[in-house]
């Protein structure tokens, strides 16, 4: 059985008195693909920040590839986000103006490697995305769905161990929206751990894993399930 790369024990976040999680357990492991889904403010996307280190909960544990983020201090936090985690969300955040190829180097700014590397890096994660014939289009010049497997391209160049995506085709039509659910699927058998974020009940159950959130609390997990029903 493949070790985790995700724990979650325990998992409260509250903002005043509204409770955005309430005692929430998910353990996923490497190499899986799920869906997180619930209707808007159910919770999910927070659970998402969390399993980013993007925030931290009020109460529980929080374990990402082995380490406990309490532990970690802000700079230990940034060298885990920078070397484990990719994020894709539903806005593209592309800057106007900025060609595809310097738009994916630059999501390596901060790691030291040269521009020439960079971009030859990037280079290589457009292709694997299927643009490697868009790597001097800017923004403008791109599809919705194009601009999206910028996005993607972007958050896997580091090769991440675990990819976090907050409702990826969100802002897609339905033809761009599964070609950008295929590529996903093609990364998590290539061996990356892919969490999906959606309110998309279609889009959950297509997945090998469908975990349903509502009111903070998760009311349903389909591989505890199994175990359950096993």
């Amino acid at each position: 059985m493949r070790p985790p790369i995700v724990e979650l024990a325990g998992l409260s976040k509250t903002y005043g008195d509204v409770a955005a999680l309430a005692d929430a357990d998910l353990m996923v492991r490497r190499g899986e693909m799920l869906a997180i889904v619930g209707p808007s403010g159910s919770g999910k996307t927070t659970m998402l920040n969390i399993m980013g280190t993007l925030a931290r909960p009020t109460s529980g544990t929080v374990r990402i590839d082995g380490h406990l983020v309490d532990d970690l201090s802000d700079r230990g936090l940034s060298a885990l986000r920078a070397g484990t985690i990719g994020f894709v969300f539903q806005s593209f955040h592309l800057a106007s103006g900025v060609p595809a190829l310097d738009a994916v180097a630059d999501g390596m700014l901060y790691g030291g490697r040269p521009l020439r590397e960079r971009r030859r890096l990037a280079r290589q994660a457009l292709r694997r995305v299927g643009l490697g014939h868009r790597l001097y289009n800017e923004p403008h010049q791109l599809s919705g769905g194009e601009k999206q497997r910028v996005a993607i391209a972007r958050a896997v160049m580091g090769d991440p161990a675990l990819l976090l995506a907050d409702e990826p085709t969100g802002a897609l039509d339905s033809r761009s929206g599964a070609v950008v659910m295929e590529l996903l699927h093609e990364l998590q058998r290539a061996g990356t751990t892919v969490v999906v974020i959606t309110h998309d009940r279609d889009i959950a159950a297509s997945l090998p894993r469908e975990v349903r959130i509502k009111d903070g609390r998760i009311e349903h997990d389909s591989a505890v399930a199994e175990r359950v029903g096993a």
